[in-house]
C-alpha cells in the first residue's frame, strides 16, 4: 500500500497525541496542542469559506507571530500552498514577489499591511491582518473547528510551500517544495537534532526562510514546544541569551549567533542548547564560543533547493575530535540522498581534500522547480541531478568542505583560491569579527580585497590584521587591502551580498584600508 509521504501525517498525530503539552510559548503566553488544534481547524474552516481550492496559493506576509505559525499548518491541512514571504525584502521586492505568486490570499501582519496595501487593492485580493493588534483570532472564534486530516486526494509530489529565494525581477526564484520533500526534511530533522516531546525549540530564524528550515513542521510533529522571540530582530548578544534561557534546540546562520561571540567571558547556559548552524561555514572563534557557553554544535549545510539542510557534522558521536571539523559540512544526513562533488566533464574528484569541484544532489528533498521559471529549473536539474553552483572538496574522511560559490573562487597569480581559505585566516586575529574577500580586477589578475567587521571595542588597523596574516598565506593570496567597516551588506536571511562588495572595490569607493 502507498500513502503520500507528506509532514502534515505526523503534525496530524502530534495535535491529537499531545493535546495538554504546551505547543507554543512566546514570552508569558502559551497555547497547549489541543489549542493549536483548535485554532488550525478554525483557520481550515475560514479558508475553506473564503474559497481556497486544491493547490491554491496563500500568501503570508509576517514576522514570527502565532498567527504564521497557525497558517502554516492550517493552509496546507485545507490543500493550499504556503507562500511565506520575508519581511526583510525591500518593498519593490515584496510587491513583485507577491504578484508573482499568484496568491488567491493573503495573511499579512498588520504591521506590514501599509507596504503592500496598494497591490492587494490593484488585485482585489482578499487578506486577513494577523499579528497581536490584529483581531484574528477573534474572527477564527466565529468559525466553526473543521475536522483536521489529509486534504482529500492529497499526493505527495505537489507542492506544500512555494520559497522565493531572492526578489529579482529578471529571474524570480520560487522554490516548489513538495510533501515528500518536506516530509524527508522533517524525518532527518527529528533524527539528528533529536528533538522530543518536553524539548523546546527557538524559532530565532524568520519562518519564511526555507519554512524555517522546516521546523515549522518538525517542532510539532516531535511534539515539542515552539518558542517565539519576544523581541525585535535581529537580536543581540543580551536578548538573545535570554531567549534562550528556557530552551533546548535552536537552528540558526551564523550571522544570527555572531553577537555571542562578542561574549567571550559569558556564563554557561543553564542548560545544553543543541544548535543547528549553517547558511554560511562558522568561524572557528564563534564554534568554540558557543561550545565553552554551553551549546552542542551541528553544522550542515544546504540551499531553499534542498528543503533547507541536507548534511550535518555531529561531533558528538566522536568524543575528542577537534572542533575544527565542524567548520566542515560533513556528510548526508540519514535520508539526505546522493551527494557528489564533479568536476566540469562530471567525473567525481578524488576525496583528497585539495581538488575542488561542484556539489551536484540527487535526493528526496530537492525541490519539484522553480515557479513559473521553467529556464531556470533546467538550468538548476539536469539529467537528474541539481547542480548547485556551490564549490567544495571532500576529504578523506568523505567529510564535504564548501569553498565558494563557483562564479567567487579567485584566480591569484594563476593559482585557483578560495576566498573562505583567506577568509579563514583574517578569522584567526582575535578582533576580527567578521571577513569577507572579493577579488579586485589587476593588470596580473585578481587581486584580493578583504572586508572586515570587529569585536566591540577593538582598536585594531586594516595594515595591523595584514601583518597578522603574513606568516599564514602565500605572498599572492594576502589581501592587498583590508577595509575596516561597521556592516556588511547582506540578504534577507543574511548571507553577505558579495557582489555589491566587488562593485565597491570596481569602483574603488573603499572606506579605510590599509593600502
Amino acid at each position: 500500500m502507498n500513502t503520500p509521504l507528506t509532514p502534515l501525517e505526523p503534525v496530524l498525530r502530534a495535535l491529537h497525541l499531545h493535546a495538554d503539552r504546551t505547543a507554543l510559548r512566546c514570552g508569558d503566553m502559551t497555547l497547549s496542542y489541543a489549542e493549536l488544534a483548535r485554532r488550525t481547524a478554525q483557520m481550515v474552516t475560514l479558508l475553506h469559506e473564503a474559497g481556497l481550492r486544491p493547490g491554491g496559493h496563500v500568501a503570508l506576509v509576517s514576522p514570527n507571530t502565532l498567527d504564521a505559525l497557525i497558517a502554516f499548518h492550517a493552509v496546507p491541512l485545507a490543500g493550499g500552498v504556503i507562500v511565506p514571504l520575508n519581511t526583510a525584502f525591500d518593498d519593490h521586492d515584496l510587491n513583485f514577489l507577491l504578484r508573482h505568486a499568484d496568491p488567491v490570499g493573503v495573511f499579512v501582519d498588520r504591521a506590514q499591511l501599509p507596504r503592500v496595501a496598494h497591490t492587494l487593492e490593484a488585485l482585489r485580493l482578499p487578506y486577513r491582518a494577523t499579528g497581536p493588534d490584529a483581531a484574528l483570532a477573534a474572527e477564527l472564534d466565529t468559525h466553526a473547528p473543521a475536522e483536521l486530516r489529509l486534504p482529500e486526494g492529497l499526493k505527495e509530489d505537489q507542492p506544500i510551500s512555494v520559497n522565493y529565494t531572492s526578489g529579482t525581477t529578471s529571474d524570480p526564484k520560487g522554490v516548489m517544495l513538495t510533501h515528500r520533500n518536506m516530509h524527508t526534511s522533517l524525518c532527518n530533522l527529528l533524527y539528528h537534532l533529536n528533538l522530543r516531546p518536553g524539548h523546546a525549540h527557538l524559532h530565532a530564524l524568520t519562518l519564511s526562510h526555507s519554512n524555517g528550515w522546516g521546523m515549522a513542521w518538525a517542532v510539532t510533529a516531535a511534539g515539542a514546544e515552539h518558542v517565539l522571540p519576544t523581541r525585535p530582530q535581529p537580536l543581540g548578544a543580551a536578548d538573545l541569551r535570554a531567549e534562550l534561557a528556557a530552551v533546548t534546540h535552536l537552528t540558526a546562520t551564523p550571522a544570527l549567533l555572531a553577537p555571542l561571540a562578542d561574549m567571550p567571558q559569558a556564563a554557561p547556559l543553564p542548560r545544553p542548547v543543541r544548535v543547528l548552524l549553517a547558511g554560511t561555514t562558522p568561524t572557528l572563534p564563534l564554534i568554540t564560543g558557543l561550545q565553552a557557553q554551553g551549546f552542542e554544535v551541528l553544522h550542515g549545510y544546504g540551499l531553499t533547493e534542498t528543503s533547507a539542510v541536507l548534511t550535518v557534522t555531529d561531533l558528538g558521536a566522536q568524543p575528542g575530535a577537534d572542533a575544527a571539523l565542524l567548520r566542515r559540512q560533513g556528510h548526508a544526513m540519514l535520508h539526505g540522498g546522493e551527494i557528489q562533488v564533479v568536476l566540469e566533464d562530471g567525473t567525481p574528484v578524488p576525496a583528497d581534500g585539495q581538488t575542488p569541484g561542484e556539489v551536484v544532489i540527487r535526493s528526496n528533498q530537492v525541490m519539484k522547480g522553480y515557479y513559473k521559471n521553467p529556464r531556470a529549473t533546467r538550468r538548476a536539474i539536469k539529467n537528474g541531478w541539481l547542480h548547485t553552483g556551490d564549490l567544495a572538496v571532500l576529504h578523506p574522511d568523505h567529510r564535504l568542505e564548501i569553498l565558494d560559490r563557483e562564479g567567487d573562487l579567485l584566480k591569484l597569480a594563476g593559482h585557483p583560491m578560495s576566498s573562505v581559505q583567506i577568509e579563514a585566516v583574517l578569522y584567526r586575529h582575535p578582533s576580527v569579527r567578521e571577513a569577507v574577500v572579493v577579488a579586485a580586477p589587476g593588470e596580473d589578475g585578481d587581486q584580493p580585497v578583504a572586508f572586515l567587521t570587529l569585536h566591540p571595542g577593538a582598536q585594531v588597523t586594516g595594515r595591523e590584521i595584514l601583518g597578522f596574516c603574513t606568516p599564514h598565506l602565500p605572498a599572492y593570496a594576502l589581501p592587498r587591502r583590508a577595509v575596516i567597516t561597521t556592516d556588511l551588506p547582506k540578504t534577507a536571511s543574511g548571507k553577505v551580498l558579495k557582489h555589491v562588495l566587488r562593485a565597491e572595490v570596481k569602483d574603488k569607493r573603499l572606506g579605510h584600508s590599509a593600502d
